[in-house]
């Protein structure tokens, strides 16, 4: 789900301009019957959109007739906080759409930002698929008791307290599941980030290690006449007829070396010969069948250290 931003202006009901009985084409735009506060209202605003609030308020049993004065004074801040704490809502202190919305107990054919405000928060929530455009319709009638039902609460149809505390928490819980889901992703991505350098590094590491070439091998054994079977390291052959050894040039490949051949395994570089120049190896054989069998052959070899 993505939570989309939310407007946070509203405009207060007031008396609706048909039900005062005034014709709207009758009078200048200016006489609309709603009026309009630009930002949300707070500590020390004043005007007619203040006492209003502060009406709701009294009305409430939160705030005494003697505060009713038209300015949003600490009085007015400390009674917002108590209702948004009671109901659940943004406790901040601002009469903002939520807190107004609430507070009025929006109702099909109400108008207004706060309305507004209520049709983005269901649209946000998989509860409203219809225009954002300020007016309480029967489709977002609807839409308020979907949402009640799927909560739980009071089922009327009305955008009061409890409904506004629901839509609340359930933006909120939306956002922090969102943010919960980018953080997994985040540390899901670094992981991978991390296990593939550490795969290049192993890699990268291997192949310092190991250098491999290709080279021309034949096979000799020690069991033969005027052989000593002693190896230039000391290996006795002779003693040890299975002992993985092989004749190198020491030029190219070190006497001591660890050599992998593909298909046979590990030996070790422990012995030279007058033929062994360059990219050319001699393998020990335990007997001159098995030397004669291996003939010549080209290879690839792994020198590991």
């Amino acid at each position: 789900m993505n939570i989309k931003p939310l407007h946070h202006t509203w405009k207060l009901i007031g008396i609706p301009a048909l039900a005062a009985g005034i014709t709207l084409g009758a009078v200048p735009a200016a006489a609309g019957a709603q009026e309009t506060a630009d930002t949300d209202l707070t500590k020390g605003d004043s005007g007619s959109e203040v006492k209003e609030l502060q009406t709701l308020l009294e009305d409430r049993g939160l705030l005494q007739s003697s505060d009713v004065n038209g300015t949003y004074d600490e009085n007015t801040a400390s009674a917002i906080k108590d209702y948004q704490n009671k109901f659940d809502l943004s406790e901040d202190g601002i009469a903002g759409p939520v807190t107004v919305g609430s507070l009025e107990i929006l109702s099909q054919g109400d108008e207004g930002e706060a309305v507004e405000y209520l049709q983005e928060s269901l649209s946000n929530l998989g509860h409203y698929e219809g225009e954002a455009d300020g007016v309480f319709s029967e489709d977002l009638h609807q839409a308020v008791i979907d949402f009640q039902r799927s909560q739980n609460i009071l089922v009327d149809g009305l955008a009061g307290p409890q409904t506004f505390g629901t839509i609340n928490a359930e933006i909120n819980e939306a956002e922090r599941a969102e943010q919960r889901q980018a953080e997994q992703e985040q540390e899901a991505a670094e992981t991978s980030k991390n296990h593939n350098e550490s795969v290049a590094a192993e890699s990268s590491s291997s192949e310092q290690e190991g250098r491999t070439i290709n080279v021309s091998a034949t096979a000799y054994t020690a069991d033969c006449a005027g052989c000593s079977g002693v190896t230039a390291t000391g290996v006795n052959l002779n003693a040890n007829p299975s002992a993985k050894v092989i004749a190198v040039d020491p030029d190219v490949i070190p006497l001591g070396s660890k050599v992998h051949i593909e298909g046979y395994g590990t030996y070790t570089a422990a012995d030279t010969g007058g033929s062994i120049h360059g990219n050319k190896i001699d393998v020990h054989m335990p007997s001159k069948s098995a030397a004669y069998d291996f003939g010549r052959r080209n290879l690839e070899v792994t020198i590991l250290n």
